[in-house]
């Protein structure tokens, strides 16, 4: 995966700011600073809104706010920001899948006392946010 740009990283930051926010537990707040780790499509969908936002700007800039071009510009940084929410989602509840699941080496090095809260709120996560653990297609497993 090719390097975010300044632009593209705050984005990103962004958006992942919201999931490490979301959670309590250590585990599950470190598994979100790097949730997106290597995925071709965070990446893209970062580009594509920091480029999106520069096209809406210079949009208003040369026609005006309330112009049709800056607001579709405006309008397509605001559906690629749900698109990446929609996708962090996805991965988020793959995360929150192995943890509920505890699977994976990450339960090898991690403390008793640190395992059951995390376990416990993933499986929550994943039941308020099932239409994610189903694009994610982790729904059936952590619910049977």
């Amino acid at each position: 995966m090719a390097q975010l740009s300044y632009r593209g990283r705050k984005r990103l930051s962004e958006a992942r700011s919201t999931f490490i926010e979301a959670f309590d537990s250590r585990v599950l707040e470190d598994w979100m600073h790097s949730v997106d780790d290597g995925d071709d499509l965070v990446y893209h969908y970062a580009e594509a809104i920091a480029n999106a936002e520069c096209a809406a700007d210079e949009a208003d800039e040369r026609y005006g706010w309330d112009d049709d071009t800056s607001l579709n510009a405006g309008s397509a940084v605001g559906e690629l920001t749900g698109a990446l929410e929609m996708h962090l989602e996805a991965l988020v509840a793959e995360i929150c899948a192995m943890v509920a699941q505890r699977e994976g080496e990450w339960t090898e090095y991690t403390d008793d006392e640190e395992i059951e809260p995390a376990v416990h709120e993933a499986r929550e996560w994943l039941q308020e946010h099932q239409d994610a653990a189903e694009r994610a297609g982790v729904w059936k497993e952590v619910s049977a």
